[in-house]
């Protein structure tokens, strides 16, 4: 029995169908509802089937089709089935996989089948939203679901059970897959539909509300998943007590959660004072937390339909306003405003952003880092910088909001790094030895082709790969969940560069780590180079900090150097190389023909 999905994700069953068109329809709403999977793929072989495929369902298309291979994979073994002198696959254990469309694949296991068959069901996600723990959680309680389902059917063919009582069963099973399973607010795709339900039915006004806990991360760290979890329960609570009854609360994902409230007419003052009842609320929910730096939030809100009527104009606008809070400071509340929030909207900024590149007005510069016994320039980090309508160099805080989509972020790299190959090709000889370092992102070294772009890139140019320094940041480091990022710096590592960890102090979390990451090269941040005025305390530090690396053999680059007294207390303390403004700004391309090779050091 095949069963395939049209474009608009609703089943059909093959003209043979016995009951099965009703379990498809089933396992459709409730993928939908529960984990919003780009395509699936479920295969049961029932006992005393002949072949696979006694079930198949999956969605058509290229992704579909992947999605079924990856399910029944090639390392699926063959197995005799119990009381019978038939074989079957045997689908033993849950698989993710990173394929390099930016999507990734996660296999799961049917183990509750029993002498009715045996099985499998693999989804496909878009790799921006990818969570690891939590998706795959989802996934596997989505698998108890279909297990369930295969099962009553396989009953109802024998026991002739009513209509009605699989009806409500199915009722029961997709009330559950609407509700986040931690904090029992609707979840992404369940908030998605009702809100999207809510709006069309007519509704005078409302106010779309994104919230983001500032600084989860970092909470989790500190106290750890469990303390994490509580609080996320904690703030669920707390944002559905704000809100009027008839309102949609959800949470999005990880930290982040949204609000669909009906508002009066003209309800500015009514929505700020929402947002206000509602920040108060989670800081007196979370005092009885007893941790000191926990109950603060960022809210993003934009009104219906003042700014937006549709879900995802709303939803763009709300996440601008969230975007801009968090950019003017965090534990604030934004209402979105177009003339000031413009620049915080992905949509709005992905399209200039590509219109820029077509323009090539993406341009890198290269910023000396001078080795602070010699003066000598030693190389360059390479920066990104957007040249707006104006002629204005844009710098890389500014749009931030590229980083945050998948595809733009990687585009950006892309562009920078060959760029960049090609100034230094045309500008600096080999023979000068002079190191290039680039910034990478999450994005990046997710993807399993990261390494041969960079591979192509390195040969066209015909560039020395132990002159190339891979830069990542400390966040990227601490978000590794699936072992990709580390595949990837350790590929680029085994062709001969260097990795060099960026930003380092400000993740909170890199000293239990730092001995196990791939790193050669540390740089330190500017936070605790401008320490160095402020007494002895911060000099402490830093002179530990540089003392640790040396122990560990890793290089070390000071950034942000901005005066000749630092550069002196760096050079006592045993860090070699540095970068600032001290020695020089970020050159054009076409400036690195007039570089100097060698700087005055005081």
């Amino acid at each position: 029995m095949t069963l395939h999905a049209k474009e608009d994700a609703a089943f059909s069953p093959a003209a043979d169908g016995t009951g099965l068109d009703n379990l498809a329809t089933l396992i459709r709403d409730t993928a939908r509802m529960t984990i919003g999977a780009k395509a699936v793929a479920l295969v049961i072989e029932a006992e005393g089937a002949q072949d696979l495929g006694s079930l198949a369902l999956t969605t058509e298309g290229a992704l579909g089709q992947a999605t079924y291979e990856f399910c029944i994979g090639s390392d699926r073994v063959m197995c005799r089935a119990p009381n019978s002198d038939t074989t079957r696959r045997s689908f033993r254990q849950t698989q993710v996989q990173a394929i390099s469309t930016g999507t990734m694949m996660l296999s799961v296991p049917l183990a509750r089948l029993g002498e009715t068959g045996a099985g499998a069901i693999a989804f496909a996600f878009d790799q921006t939203g990818w969570q690891a723990d939590q998706t795959i959680a989802a996934c596997t309680n989505f698998a108890l679901i279909a297990e369930a389902l295969w099962l009553s059917h396989f009953a109802m063919a024998g026991l002739n059970l009513e209509v009605d009582s699989l009806t409500d069963r199915a009722a029961r099973l997709l009330r559950i897959a609407e509700i986040d399973a931690l904090t029992q607010l609707e979840n992404s795709a369940s908030f998605e539909d009702k809100a999207r339900a809510m709006l069309a039915s007519g509704a005078e006004n409302a106010a779309f509300i994104m919230l983001d806990i500032d600084r989860f991360k970092l909470v989790n760290d500190l106290y750890g998943h469990q303390f994490g979890d509580a609080y996320l329960k904690t703030v669920a609570k707390a944002i559905s007590a704000a809100f009027p009854k008839g309102s949609i609360v959800g949470r999005l994902g990880g930290d982040e959660f949204a609000v669909l409230t009906p508002l009066p007419p003209g309800g500015r003052a009514y929505l700020d004072g929402l947002l206000s009842r509602c920040r108060s609320g989670i800081q007196r929910a979370t005092v009885l937390l007893g941790k000191p730096d926990v109950g603060h939030v960022s809210i993003g809100a934009c009104q219906y339909p003042d700014h937006g009527r549709r879900y995802s104009t709303l939803y763009n606008n709300a996440d601008a306003a969230l975007y801009a809070a968090k950019d003017l400071g965090r534990s604030i509340s934004t209402i979105f405003n177009p003339l000031q929030h413009d620049r915080y909207n992905d949509t709005e900024v992905g399209k200039q952003f590509l219109a820029a590149v077509q323009r090539d007005d993406i341009t890198p510069y290269f910023q000396p880092i001078v080795d602070l016994y010699s003066g000598r320039c030693a190389g360059f980090e390479v920066l990104a910088r957007w040249r707006d309508s104006s002629g204005r160099n844009l710098s890389p805080a500014e749009f931030s909001m590229i980083f945050r989509d998948h595809t733009l972020a990687e585009k950006m790299t892309r562009t920078i790094m060959h760029r960049a190959f090609g100034d230094y090709a045309r500008h600096v000889t080999t023979k000068d030895r002079l190191r290039l370092a680039l910034n990478v992102t999450f994005f990046d070294l997710m993807n399993p082709e990261f390494v041969f772009e960079v591979q192509t890139a390195v040969t066209e140019n015909k560039f020395d790969w132990s002159l190339l320094t891979i830069e990542v940041t400390e966040q990227t480091m601490l978000g590794e969940q699936t072992g990709q990022i580390f595949r990837s710096l350790n590929e680029l590592r085994a062709r001969g560069a260097k990795v060099a960890l960026d930003d380092f102090g400000t993740g909170y979390g890199g000293l239990r780590h730092l001995a196990h990451w791939p790193v050669d090269i540390l740089k330190v941040d500017k936070f605790f180079i401008d320490g160095l005025a402020s007494g002895s305390r911060d000099t402490a530090v830093l002179e530990a900090l540089i003392c640790m690396c040396q122990k560990l053999d890793y290089e070390v680059v000071a950034e942000g150097i901005e005066t000749t007294e630092q550069i002196a207390a760096l050079r006592d303390m045993g860090c070699q190389f540095g970068q600032g403004f001290v020695f020089d700004r970020p050159l054009a391309g076409e400036d690195l023909i007039e570089r100097r090779n060698v700087y005055g050091i005081g």
